[in-house]
């Protein structure tokens, strides 16, 4: 099979959405991204600040006679690539490893760096083979939680649970730089700006925007969750806890309601990540993990 590279359109956006739904079919687990973080790339701050441009410079795209599409490039700090095979054809993945390295020369950068699922011994192989290291250091991984039951949500006192349109998006965007812990900086003034994107995204929900609010209205914990409905799973991105409201039960309760509402909905099982040891302690399992490599550039 003969597969040609093409640059990315923001018209494709809903291609390479399917694209990585169906790839979650073939290998009933995440290979690297499914539609959530497609999805929060682009919308969540991007779309409206004005950047997807040159986000969207790092995607390249493979199809193949038909114009199937058959693996995808994308960056988020890291490399990853997206594929629909666990042994995809040395000359496929030979070119994405040629155009990332292309990519990173151009910037200039000291390392190219690209995330392999653990799995994937082929690309690790000739990751292996073309210079690269694996960092003990740096990873990332999914985890999963099987929807086969109610989640208990206990919800401290003085708290108010809320969804979609009723939280204002400067209160959504207070709880986010509360939660990642960057007030006064410039990100918290972009995202103060700019908050609200997601709501323009294809698989956002308004019942499965959530919020936690105390007393006073303010966010201080939140997840927000999307739904591959070929594949009966949900996705959870992003979720946070007010760095000053943790280990009160709160993350936990936000979460459990987003799970309730997803299983509810018919969805099966539901994904997250990076691993945390929250995850672990409420009942996540890791299920991906993926290497990050690197190779020196100058």
């Amino acid at each position: 099979m003969k597969y040609y590279y093409r640059a990315y359109e923001r018209t494709d956006m809903l291609k390479v959405r399917q694209f990585l739904s169906e790839a979650y079919g073939r290998f009933k687990r995440p290979n690297s991204w499914l539609i959530a973080r497609w999805e929060f790339e682009i919308f969540f701050f991007q779309l409206r600040a004005g950047t997807l441009q040159d986000w969207e410079r790092n995607i390249g795209l493979w199809e193949d006679e038909t114009g199937r599409l058959a693996a995808v490039v994308s960056k988020d700090g890291d490399f990853y690539f997206q594929l629909d095979s666990e042994d995809p054809p040395d000359s496929l993945t030979g070119e994405m490893f040629d155009y990332i390295e292309g990519k990173t020369g151009r910037e200039p950068a000291e390392y190219c760096k690209l995330a392999i699922p653990k799995f994937m011994s082929s690309l690790e192989r000739q990751a292996l083979n073309r210079g690269y290291e694996l960092l003990s250091n740096e990873s990332d991984s999914a985890v999963s939680i099987v929807l086969d039951k109610e989640f208990p949500v206990r919800l401290p006192n003085g708290f108010k649970l809320c969804s979609g349109e009723e939280v204002s998006d400067i209160a959504k965007a207070e709880g986010h730089i509360m939660a990642f812990n960057y007030p006064g900086t410039k990100g918290a003034e972009q995202m103060l700006q700019f908050y609200g994107g997601i709501r323009e995204a294809p698989g956002y929900s308004p019942e499965l925007d959530l919020a936690l609010l105390n007393g006073q209205g303010e966010v201080v914990s939140f997840c927000n969750a999307f739904v591959d409905e070929a594949n009966r799973i949900g996705m959870l991105e992003p979720v946070g806890t007010h760095l000053h409201y943790r280990k009160c039960g709160l993350g936990k309760a936000v979460v459990y309601e987003a799970l309730n509402r997803l299983r509810s909905k018919g969805m099966v099982k539901a994904y997250t990540g990076p691993y945390q040891p929250f995850y672990e302690r409420i009942g996540f399992v890791p299920e991906v993990k993926l290497g990050v490599w690197r190779k020196k550039m100058i």
